[in-house]
């Protein structure tokens, strides 16, 4: 046997970066997290992975969206998705211009089709690494990209318009990024490296990163195209819907996930007659129990939206002006002049299927989200790793930032995000993290709900193996994933017939040092 220590995969818990070595990296070149943070994942197949130097500088990350905030204090509020300072984490900011490095012989120009987080976060890694970069964004939607996840704010009014974008126009004019707006490509080209514009102009491409993203699921409901009736994908559907959404005008939602409840409260702001349908006995089974759900209900109904669960659409029925009747299957009718669809998204695969590429559920990637041509990646909603497809914000971006400094050269892996959530829905702070049930007899809860905070832990053979935290509760999320993923033990804890109280103590000092 080998007298040298055999390396081991380290695996990101936040970002899901992975490392190879006999120990966890100090700190996570992708996110900045500490090597408290990493998990072993001796089931991965190792890969070799180039560390990507940072700056030191402070930055700050939300908990809930994971915008990045470059200052020595997190800022009062989110600007992204309004979490209030406590949701921030200290990290290191992303390496700045003097720390870039020449490409690999043939990589200077990336390309990069879909204006959203991922691709915008790819062609920015790209050029913070690459000297003399070229980079192309290629987007169908009008305008400056944009935070989507701010499209609900914008609804509720919370926003302008004007605060939409990610950047300033001029940003791009000093940055070497070219954004190709209110386009689209007709065909990728992989022998030729290029792409067809619908326009009939063609560019050219070293490296081209797929961030094709996803369209509105719309179930095959009869009168599912009437006029006035509209999923919430885009900053033209958010318009068309505020323009439809009156004072006492009547708007049904279907689906009751996090969009659906989003779309409602802020429609409800606007003085419209919101239902808001979720088709499940409860709202959000995948993230809340019975019991958060019923505590988010109140909420939901305190500000005037009918909520009807178990209740399931049977068609939408109009007139030559549009939509007037939402049908369940119960054969009830409720009155609809705006008929909001959120029941989900579906990768967007057709480029990559035409260009021959391996494609899934979504457009198939390995660790180094390199499809199935080695200088064409996938990064977002339309990528699928190891069989998943994430279709979240947070994760796209982490995608994005791999895909870009993988596309300049470097060999950075990604190996799957751990299931959480942290979100904050109505402005009501929660975490979901692991399981929030208990499987059988074996498995241990603890919980507690108060006028101002809601928890509920599941544990398993004395480790945390799951959380449901809302509203003060809530600060404790990250305290709470670290213990969760990280296996940390409270046995004795649970042996003494802990209250909440206990439990909160106990993870709120996993977030203090260890005593030398």
């Amino acid at each position: 046997m080998s007298e040298t220590n055999e390396s081991c995969v380290w695996r990101c818990s936040v970002c899901g970066y992975l490392h190879e070595g006999e120990a966890a990296p100090d700190e996570c070149p992708i996110c900045g997290a500490k090597s408290g943070e990493f998990e072993s994942c001796e089931e991965i197949r190792k890969v070799e992975s180039t560390a990507i130097p940072l700056a030191r500088a402070k930055a700050w990350r939300c908990l809930v969206c994971e915008y990045l905030h470059e200052d020595e204090q997190p800022p009062a509020e989110c600007p992204v998705c309004g979490a209030p300072a406590h949701q921030f984490e200290a990290v290191a900011a992303p390496q700045d211009e003097s720390s870039k490095a020449v490409a690999a012989a043939g990589s200077r120009r990336l390309l990069v089709i879909g204006g959203g987080v991922a691709g915008l976060a790819a062609a920015e890694a790209f050029e913070q690494t690459v000297d003399q970069a070229e980079v192309t964004i290629v987007s169908e939607e009008p305008g400056l990209p944009y935070y989507r996840l701010n499209l609900t704010r914008y609804l509720a009014g919370e926003v302008k318009a004007e605060a939409l974008p990610v950047h300033p126009e001029e940003w791009y004019r000093e940055h070497p990024i070219t954004l190709l707006d209110n386009c689209s490509v007709r065909k990728i080209d992989p022998e030729k490296g290029q792409v067809e514009l619908t326009n009939g102009k063609t560019v050219e491409y070293d490296r081209l990163l797929l961030c094709t993203g996803s369209h509105p699921y719309l179930p095959p409901l009869p009168g599912i195209q009437l006029p006035g009736v509209k999923p919430l994908r885009t900053v033209e559907d958010a318009r068309f819907i505020l323009e439809r959404a009156l004072q006492g005008v009547p708007c049904v939602i279907v689906g009751g996930g996090v969009l659906g409840i989003e779309i409602a409260g802020a429609l409800a702001l606007q003085g419209a007659d919101v239902t808001l349908l979720e088709s499940h006995e409860w709202l959000m089974p995948r993230q809340l129990n019975r019991a958060a759900a019923a505590r988010l209900r109140q909420r939901i109904e305190a500000i005037g939206v009918d909520l009807r669960q178990n209740a399931r659409t049977r068609e939408l029925t109009g007139d030559g002006q549009g939509v007037r009747q939402v049908v369940l299957q119960s054969g009830e009718h409720l009155p609809a002049e705006l008929v909001v669809v959120a029941t989900g998204v579906r990768p967007n695969t057709a480029l990559a299927r035409k260009a021959g590429l391996e494609v899934e559920t979504g457009i198939v990637v390995d660790n180094h989200l390199r499809t199935s041509q080695p200088n064409i990646f996938a990064a977002g909603d339309a990528a699928e790793h190891n069989g998943t497809l994430y279709g979240l914000w947070n994760v796209s971006q982490f995608q994005g930032r791999i895909a870009g400094l993988n596309a300049a050269g470097d060999d950075i892996a990604f190996g799957g995000m751990p299931r959480s959530n942290s979100l904050k829905v109505l402005g009501v702070e929660l975490a979901s993290i692991g399981k929030i049930e208990a499987e059988d007899g074996s498995y241990q809860t603890v919980g507690r709900e108060t006028d101002d905070a809601f928890c509920h832990f599941v544990f398993h053979d004395g480790h945390m193996v799951g959380a449901i935290l809302m509203d003060a509760a809530a600060e404790f999320a990250a305290e709470a994933k670290k213990a969760i993923e990280g296996r940390q033990s409270f046995d004795l804890l649970l042996r003494h017939d802990p209250q909440v109280e206990d439990v909160l103590q106990a993870i709120g000092e996993l977030a203090q040092p260890a005593a030398p």
